[in-house]
């Protein structure tokens, strides 16, 4: 259970804050207690790269989405099955785009480092329209 989880209960048990305030504020935190969580700042005892990106949407419409981070792995295997003047061509495009990221010079071992980085990787958004889009990797 997260810290700021459990002031909340802690407040709801001192009598501090109503049910309803208390399910509001658990709601803001974003993911039930049982569920995974981005990491709030604190790192926990995780062994191994992230497995999955996951991205959360909630308001009008409710989105949960879940990722395996194998398909970067195996999206940077069928990259070697591009023609090189197809492969130059995506890069032109890229960096017209604003893009310079260089297809020819991703490699494997690159992609670990890119994946076991994810893990420090979050993205909250909370729209005018009471929307609330969370990402992040676990």
């Amino acid at each position: 259970m997260s810290e700021d989880r459990k002031r909340i209960l802690d407040m709801l048990a001192e009598g501090k804050i109503t049910a309803a305030e208390a399910d509001t504020l658990l709601g803001a935190l974003g993911a039930p207690a049982d569920g995974p969580s981005p990491s709030s700042g604190t790192k926990t005892a995780v062994t191994g790269p992230p497995k999955f990106l996951y991205v959360k949407v909630t308001g009008e419409d409710t989105v949960d989405v879940k990722v395996p981070l194998g398909l970067l792995r195996a999206g940077l295997k069928l990259t070697s099955l591009i023609p090189p003047q197809a492969m130059d061509q995506i890069n032109e495009s890229m960096s017209e785009s604003g893009m310079t990221l260089d297809l020819n010079n991703l490699k494997a071992e690159d992609i670990e480092g890119i994946i076991e980085n994810l893990r420090e990787m979050e993205v909250n958004v909370n729209s005018k329209n009471g929307d609330k889009v969370r990402v992040w990797c676990d």
